[in-house]
């Protein structure tokens, strides 16, 4: 059980290293859009299709043509805005010679009602990231916990190595054990 308990922890970090070193090898073709609302919190859309609250960092593929291009034409995306105001771009230039990690704000329209609840809205979503993290934190605290208990508990069940050298002088036997 002990054993079994650290060699899955071992595997835990290898498989954090290896989805590392995929994400590392596959940026040159991948450009990083991050979608930011002011004020943060709007739900963005592409298509239809929801990704959650701004900010949100959406991955596109970059082709060979748009490379030689420089630049790459994405999709329109919406925001919307718990108060219901929404913004709505029907497409993005992303200029390519400016790096593969972009971004991009939504401003909310001023001439919509309800400002104020999308900004409490906002700081409520900033306080459940926190209790989050806090969360995350303690989860992964007790985690090194058990491990690092794990770990003192294999060596203290260690045998104990014992190294003997012995000398006869004559019909004695002299022995030396460190």
């Amino acid at each position: 059980m002990l054993l079994k308990g650290i060699f899955m922890i071992q595997r835990l970090f290898q498989g954090i290293m290896l989805a590392t070193f995929i994400m590392l090898s596959g940026c040159a073709n991948t450009l990083k859009v991050t979608y930011h609302s002011d004020p943060p919190g709007a739900v963005l859309y592409q298509e239809n299709q929801q990704f959650g609250y701004a900010p949100t960092t959406l991955n596109y593929k970059v082709t060979d043509e748009d490379k030689k291009r420089g630049y790459t034409i994405l999709r329109g995306t919406t925001v919307r805005w718990a108060s219901g105001a929404s913004a709505t771009i029907s497409s993005l230039r992303a200029d390519l010679s400016t790096g593969y990690n972009q971004q991009f704000t939504f401003i909310r329209p001023e001439n919509y009602p309800g400002r104020e609840a999308d900004v409490r809205f906002s700081l409520e979503l900033q306080k459940l990231a926190i209790m989050q993290r806090q969360a995350k934190a303690q989860e992964d605290q007790a985690i090194w916990q058990r491990y690092n208990a794990i770990k003192q508990q294999q060596q203290q069940q260690q045998p104990r190595i014992l190294n003997c050298n012995s000398t006869a002088y004559g019909n004695t036997v002299n022995t030396t054990c460190y």
